[in-house]
């Protein structure tokens, strides 16, 4: 689970709705496949279908990208086999960082064909050689683009690179690798990985339960369990006691800039499925420390952000990007954001702070419910850990029923001293 936060433009929903309880409810004849579920919405004219691959950028071979490369032509190939002529763009299909997500939404009558389609990405890619070709140079710009777009993904790179040993997993060399993508390593990808037991799959919308029942069994009930690939990034964690500082200089910076990566490992815990209330209250209330101590009372630094990504099996990373006014040296910042860090707890956190944040988090929860993009998000995100979908309404039941102390707890683990890569990045013309 990863949330993100760039806190000089952030606006928080300030109205609350009332929303009537959803669940996720496991479909039985699923053939092979990981999980299928089905959360019917009554007030809806539109059904939407996810397909969720269990793998994604982290899951790369050598080169990365290569689940990028994946997905355009698992996208393409489903298409032509359903619809004869691909569409425009695959633009219903998006690789993260441990999965790959395909939705196709459309009214209740098309429901069939919406699962056809996502069953036909299980297949083997079927394209012709000159298209397929074609969309590694589409990979390689949208992979510059989203460079381009944003400037500083090079330095959370190079951190995690310095903080994991490795250009693989949760780090990636994905600027470097383009040259080197291939359509067989794209092919033996999607054989390793789009296998039926690492892929979920979740209807929703304005369908009845029997009837996607019905429609599940008929589509995916020939499909049959296979063995499902390993994650060797899930066990691989930095060494506790490295702490790196690498200075570099570069003329791609628009200003001085320190980039830290910090990795927290909860030894005591071996899934993240039961911290996720405790998990999004503390970050809540650990950004708006940060946003103060960082933003609102330093007049040094220009702008950051900052952003967290908690995995599986209850390992947390959290990275920070600090843009620097001018005059303020890029060792004066460093030992500012460790300062920042060490200190960040001091004043001890209070019930009100808890029950703000909680409040903060059970609205947006709720809102989301109303919001059709966010409500995929919601139920694809927990998911594409390989655990059951959350709506958001069971979401902010989590939230409401999380403890205050366990919130604390969360909290001093953060900021206790642990394996952490700092960038100092100097503008240069």
């Amino acid at each position: 689970m990863r949330v993100g936060v760039l806190f000089y433009s952030l606006v928080f929903s300030a109205f609350a709705v009332t929303t009537q309880a959803q669940s996720a409810i496991p479909l039985s004849e699923k053939g092979g496949l990981h999980a299928a579920y089905v959360i019917p919405v009554t007030d809806v004219d539109y059904v939407d279908v996810q397909l969720i691959i269990l793998s994604g950028a982290y899951d790369d071979p050598e080169p990365s990208g290569t689940a990028h490369l994946t997905e355009h032509l698992a996208a393409f190939s489903a298409d032509s086999t359903v619809f004869r002529n691909p569409r425009a763009r695959d633009i219903y299909a998006s690789t993260y960082n441990v999965s790959t997500v395909y939705t196709n939404s459309g009214v209740p009558s098309e429901i069939e064909m919406l699962l056809r389609l996502s069953r036909a990405v299980l297949d083997t890619p079927s394209l012709p050689v000159e298209f397929a070709e074609s969309e590694i140079d589409i990979v390689q710009r949208e992979t510059l683009l989203r460079e381009r777009e944003s400037p500083y993904r090079w330095l959370t790179r190079i951190a995690l690179q310095n903080l994991y040993g490795t250009l693989r997993g949760r780090a990636d060399n994905v600027i470097d690798d383009l040259p080197n993508l291939s359509l067989e390593k794209a092919y033996k990808f999607h054989k390793e990985h789009y296998v039926p037991s690492n892929a979920t799959l979740i209807v929703s919308g304005n369908i009845e339960t029997n009837k996607a029942e019905e429609l599940v069994a008929l589509i995916f009930g020939d499909t049959q369990p296979s063995p499902v690939p390993q994650k060797p990034w899930l066990d691989h964690k930095p060494d506790p006691a490295i702490r790196s500082v690498e200075r570099l200089k570069s003329d791609r910076l628009e200003r001085d800039t320190v980039q830290l990566a910090k990795f927290i490992d909860f030894e005591d815990r071996s899934t993240s499925i039961d911290m996720q209330g405790t998990f999004f209250i503390a970050t809540s209330i650990l950004n708006e420390r940060f946003a103060k101590a960082l933003y609102h009372e330093e007049a040094r630094v220009l702008n950051y952000d900052i952003s967290w990504y908690f995995a599986k099996n209850a390992d947390l990373e959290l990275t920070i990007n600090t843009q620097l006014m001018p005059g303020f040296s890029l060792d004066e910042a460093h030992a500012l954001l460790k300062e920042t860090l060490a200190n960040l707890l001091n004043e001890p956190i209070s019930r009100e702070e808890v029950s703000e944040a909680r409040q903060k988090e059970v609205v947006w929860a709720q809102n989301s419910a109303r919001r059709p993009d966010e409500f995929l998000w919601f139920l694809s995100n927990i998911a594409s850990d390989g655990f059951p979908p959350l709506t958001p309404s069971i979401f902010a039941d989590i939230l409401s029923n999380t403890e205050d102390q366990e919130v604390i707890d969360f909290a001093e683990s953060v900021v206790q001293p642990s394996a952490t890569s700092f960038i100092l990045a100097e503008k240069v013309e």
